[in-house]
């Protein structure tokens, strides 16, 4: 038995050029690697920097899939199946549209893999492979350690991607994560992600899930555990954690370089509307970045723009009090409406998104806004934004962020870090400014109609109706 892992890019300008930062290990991969039995025998294509070869003997292609790669998943898939290879998909946008993911795969696996994937794969063994795969949200799961060797020589960005837990508690009206998990957290136990953080190849680990402070007693506890193992790290919380000195003491001395922040707006209106106004009661941003700065840690600060309580002038008043804040790196971002999240819901409700799919539509391009804003234009977000990153990651808005010496540029590694990463990110505005999805200039075609229950005739039979949702 051979399966043959995916990670698909989102789209691509240029075949020779992607955006640098969005090659970092894919933590999913090293995941599915680690559960699959050691009998079997595994092949890894990361479409974000080599080509798939679609020729290559496999009898399974599974791909992880979010929403921004969607498009570029099911056009991977049917090339797979015109060789008559299975595949399967699994990842949040499942979780979110099992209903629209059904019809481009042969199946599909919906929620967490740790008790399912040996199952999957040994249906697929025996030809017995079910259309759907449904992690029971009853039934506990293990966090298991990753096989990173599966990334063999690929030059990722140097440090690794590390689980601490899954989830968040909060319930933003925007937010897939919240919508995928019920805005449940899971903490992952500690002595597992000692033994994970310990493991790394690289000293530097990133924590990926959406709130590494989503249980602060867990996180205080982990800082303080993995402190002995001298590695430096980066994760994403909410502003909470600026509240508890306790953790930001316990954070800094673990070996906290920084964190992902979501201020997502100055005004408290906007952050009313986004169901997170739990932001506006914990105190002036400026007082709360100077007291994490204060002990060592840098800013990825993070702002949404096309709330209803919004005009253009916002986008600009928010990147000059960024500027002042003297965040590390920061990202000014349209509001997408994401599926199954509140949002995309209350747009699809009231006729504003300009299209229904618009993660599948030709025309799409990243950084679009694909609704109907109140106060401007799609087309002036789109413009406001790309304006506000180039004033951000210009050289003097750059410099003047060097100027917090404490927060960014405290050690001599810090501050490489922090002119590195912000030429990169400088470099990033060109090239994911209007990245179409996907490879083909049109929609992926279905192989399956759920009205029908029928496969389109010159794909060939993989199922009867009956087996649908088993």
């Amino acid at each position: 038995m051979k399966v043959t892992l995916i990670t698909p890019h989102v789209g691509r300008k240029s075949r020779t050029e992607y955006v640098r930062t969005w090659q970092m290990e894919p933590l999913t991969i090293a995941t599915l690697a680690g559960l699959t039995p050691p009998d079997v025998e595994l092949a890894y294509f990361d479409e974000r920097m080599e080509t798939i070869d679609f020729d290559q003997p496999t009898d399974l292609v599974a791909v992880t899939i979010e929403t921004y790669t969607a498009k570029r998943a099911y056009e991977i898939c049917a090339e797979y199946r015109k060789r008559g290879v299975r595949t399967i998909l699994g990842g949040y946008h499942v979780m979110l549209l099992p209903e629209e993911t059904q019809c481009y795969a042969d199946s599909i696996l919906i929620g967490y893999a740790e008790v399912l994937w040996e199952k999957v794969i040994r249906d697929a063994e025996r030809g017995a492979l079910k259309r759907r795969y449904i992690q029971n949200k009853a039934e506990p799961y293990d966090y298991i350690q990753p096989r990173r060797e599966i990334f063999g020589a690929r030059k990722y960005l140097p440090m690794s991607n590390v689980e601490t837990g899954r989830g968040c508690p909060f319930c933003c009206s925007f937010c897939s994560i919240a919508a995928a998990t019920s805005s449940h957290y899971h903490p992952r136990p500690i002595d597992s992600v000692v033994e994970d953080v310990g493991s790394i190849r690289h000293k530097t680990a990133f924590f990926v899930e959406d709130n590494f402070v989503g249980n602060p007693k867990h996180a205080k506890q982990l800082c303080r555990e993995i402190a002995p193992l001298k590695v430096k790290w980066m994760g994403q919380g909410s502003l909470t954690m600026a509240k508890d000195d306790e953790l930001l003491e316990a954070m800094a001395l673990s070996g906290c370089l920084g964190v992902l922040v979501g201020f997502e707006s100055l005004r408290t209106d906007t952050l009313k509307l986004m169901n997170k106004e739990f932001n506006t009661k914990l105190g002036n941003y400026k007082e709360l970045i100077k007291k994490m700065h204060s002990y060592g840690i840098a800013i990825y600060g993070t702002f949404i723009f096309g709330y209803d309580s919004e005009s253009v002038d916002d986008i600009q008043r928010t990147v000059e009090a960024a500027l002042e804040f003297g965040i590390f790196i920061g990202a000014f971002n349209p509001l997408i409406p994401f599926p199954g999240t509140p949002l995309c819901q209350q747009f699809q409700r009231e006729g504003r998104l300009t299209d229904e799919a618009w993660w599948l539509s030709p025309s799409f391009r990243f950084g679009d806004a694909p609704f109907t804003p109140l106060n401007m234009t799609a087309e002036e977000l789109h413009e406001g934004c790309i304006t506000a990153r180039k004033r951000f990651y210009s050289y003097p808005g750059i410099l003047k962020r060097a100027r917090n010496v404490v927060g960014n540029c405290g050690t001599l590694s810090k501050a490489g870090g922090y002119f590195w990463l912000n030429y990169l990110l400088r470099k990033e505005v060109d090239q994911k400014d209007r990245l179409p999805l996907g490879d083909l200039p049109h929609r992926p075609s279905p192989i399956w109609v759920p009205d029908q229950g029928i496969q389109r005739p010159e794909l060939g039979p993989v199922v009867q109706k009956e087996s649908v949702f088993a």
